[in-house]
């Protein structure tokens, strides 16, 4: 069951620009709803592993040095 737009927390819009501006021609609100879906659970993986590393460094701010560490550890 999608979720309902007040739920979104990344707008459909942006993620319909950023697929036309990979190279789609065409693209369904479906399909932009589906990609901003998948990058929210991304987001929230992230952030949490982020969070994770920036606890055992004895802080309590993400820097962006954490995000791109849990990015590297997350990617294939």
């Amino acid at each position: 069951m999608p979720r309902a737009r007040k739920d979104r927390i990344i707008p459909v819009a942006p993620i319909d620009r950023l697929m036309r501006d990979s190279g789609a021609g065409r693209v369904s609100d479906r399909g932009a709803e589906e990609l901003a879906k998948i990058l929210e659970e991304i987001g929230k993986i992230l952030s949490k592993r982020a969070f994770e590393l920036t606890e055992h460094a004895g802080r309590k701010t993400i820097t962006d040095k954490d995000i791109k560490l849990a990015y590297d550890q997350w990617r294939p």
